[in-house]
């Protein structure tokens, strides 16, 4: 019996349903709609009839770059291996919004592969242009779809900036200490972390650096932010697991903590951008555009405590290890609590590898190496 002979639909949808984000849907409506409109075109094209469908689809995702989508690149490592014959999509946005990468695939690649492109709402067949290029109008077309995707995302930015001088907050998760307030649309302090962001600064207020808070929290067996999001179902879907093991306090997380002028009551956005449309490659902004609105959420400490706490951390420079050398396991070895790069020195009574960032626990005499 001979095989059935294969088709794929590309669909993809830039920004999911907000019911799909909450768990609470499967899938986008545009998503449902896309796959709709391309079953009714095989079902009424001839040529077509008796094909099996393989369906790929990136639910969430920019159309301005390509190696960011899952699906499409599922997409095109099938296409290589000749998994199918034809791909079929809406419209070229749908595909991509790149106008250059968009060209090399239809004119270059699937060429190259034999594969056959459809674009139902731009009337292309690449059949038709077998041996020619897409032509004029078609590169126009991907031209926009590029430009529009960047207009749309200077839109959406000037749209959240707004938003944030209203006080209205964007983000997917609050700071350690607080709670989502579903009711008023803002935070609320979590009854229990709230109390152990107060004691990092109730510790740095009476002049304990970092690295002495962190000793005081691992004594006290406080959990860190990881650990107690776990413990209390506050993870967000895909994050993480935290280890089953004992994980402690380093200096970063007190850093950070310190640092977070939220917990002063204000809604601090805008601290963090992307490098270009549809990158996932984030830049620290520059504090002349960070958005900050005062008097937002309740707070945890006063605005005259930060500034005291946060002292602590202002002048510290990332210290230099005495001792801490070059060895064959650099970079290959790690800390089982905070997973970074475990250092070496031959000083002292014994040669040790150890944590160079205050997780003692994992500290290793190395004298039998």
């Amino acid at each position: 019996m001979a095989e059935k002979r294969k088709l794929a639909f590309y669909i993809r949808l830039s920004d999911a349903d907000e019911e799909v984000k909450a768990g609470t849907k499967d899938e986008s409506n545009s998503i449902t709609g896309q796959r709709k409109l391309l079953y009714a075109y095989i079902k009424k094209t001839e040529e077509f009839a008796g094909f099996e469908v393989l369906e790929y689809f990136d639910d969430g995702y920019s159309g301005t770059m390509f190696n960011n989508r899952a699906e499409f690149q599922r997409l095109i490592q099938d296409a290589e291996l000749g998994r199918f014959e034809c791909i079929i999509v809406k419209d070229f946005s749908r595909f991509g919004r790149d106008y250059i990468g968009v060209g090399d695939y239809l004119e270059q690649v699937f060429p190259l592969l034999g594969i056959r492109f459809i674009s139902l709402n731009n009337n292309y067949d690449s059949k038709e242009y077998i041996g020619k290029t897409m032509g004029l109008d078609m590169a126009i077309n991907n031209l926009v779809n590029n430009l529009y995707s960047k207009d749309i995302s200077k839109k959406l930015k000037s749209a959240l900036k707004v938003k944030w001088k209203n006080g209205k907050w964007t983000g997917s998760k609050p700071p350690f200490g607080y709670l989502k307030d579903e009711e008023h649309g803002c935070w609320k302090i979590d009854p229990v972390a709230g109390k152990y962001v107060r004691m990092i600064f109730d510790k740095a207020m009476e002049g304990c650096n970092t690295s002495q808070i962190c000793y005081y929290m691992n004594e006290q067996k406080v959990p860190t932010p990881g650990k107690y999001n776990q413990m209390n179902g506050l993870l967000r879907q895909g994050n993480y697991k935290m280890p089953d093991k004992e994980v402690v306090w380093d200096t970063g997380m007190i850093r950070t903590i310190l640092g977070r002028f939220e917990y002063t009551g204000a809604l601090v956005m805008g601290r963090r951008h992307t490098v270009a449309v549809g990158s996932k490659v984030t830049r620290k902004t520059a504090e002349r555009d960070v958005v900050i609105r005062k008097n937002i959420n309740p707070a945890i400490i006063t605005e005259e405590e930060y500034e005291v706490a946060s002292a602590s951390i202002m002048f510290m420079t990332k210290p230099e290890y005495r001792g801490a050398k070059d060895f064959l396991l650099k970079g290959k070895v790690r800390c089982g609590n905070c997973h970074r790069s475990l250092a070496y020195t031959d000083g002292g009574i014994h040669p040790k590898i150890y944590c160079p960032h205050n997780c003692l626990l994992y500290t290793s005499d190395a004298a039998d190496e």
